[in-house]
């Protein structure tokens, strides 16, 4: 049985498909990706993820704000994590030396060791996710749409963390 969009909607179909599919993807892969890591790492994805960033940035530093900004968090949730990688020792804050008002996320030695003891297992569980369900061909275009639906500042942020790929 097709299912058309309601008689109010001003949605096609295919759109209400398309945001039915987004949401099942927003409601079903995050927790998904969070129970994995946490097996993996004892951390959970947005705590992963940042000690990922922090291990792909030369001098392992990065300021607060930027991090905020690549993992779409308040500066609020974004303190609230990084002081638990702090007293698991992940992770350090320094002051900024030309804003007292900005601070630095340091990934600490033990950051690091956790990053590469988890590298193989992590990126094996982005395969299973998403790597391995889309086509080869179709991944590039993939990239750009999912580039596309982000805020125009994380985009740019992301932009510039990709560029230790596209050098």
């Amino acid at each position: 049985m097709l299912v058309t969009a309601s008689p109010t909607s001003m949605l096609s179909t295919q759109d209400e498909l398309l945001w039915r599919r987004f949401t099942a993807v927003l409601a079903t892969v995050p927790a998904a990706l969070d129970e994995r890591l946490r097996d993996v790492t004892g951390l959970n994805h947005h705590q992963f993820s940042i000690l990922a960033m922090l291990a792909s940035r030369p001098d392992r530093t990065l300021q607060m704000a930027n991090v905020a900004k690549a993992t779409d968090s308040s500066l609020s949730r974004l303190s609230h994590t990084v002081t638990k990688l702090e007293a698991a020792g992940l992770v350090t804050r320094r002051t900024c030396d030309h804003d007292r008002r900005a601070s630095w996320a340091v990934l600490t030695d033990q950051g690091l060791a956790v990053v590469a003891d988890a590298s193989d297992k992590y990126d094996a569980l982005k395969r299973e996710v998403l790597v391995d369900r889309v086509p080869e061909q179709v991944r590039p275009q993939l990239t750009a749409l999912l580039t596309a639906l982000l805020p125009d500042a994380v985009a740019e942020q992301c932009t510039e963390f990709d560029a230790d790929l596209t050098r």
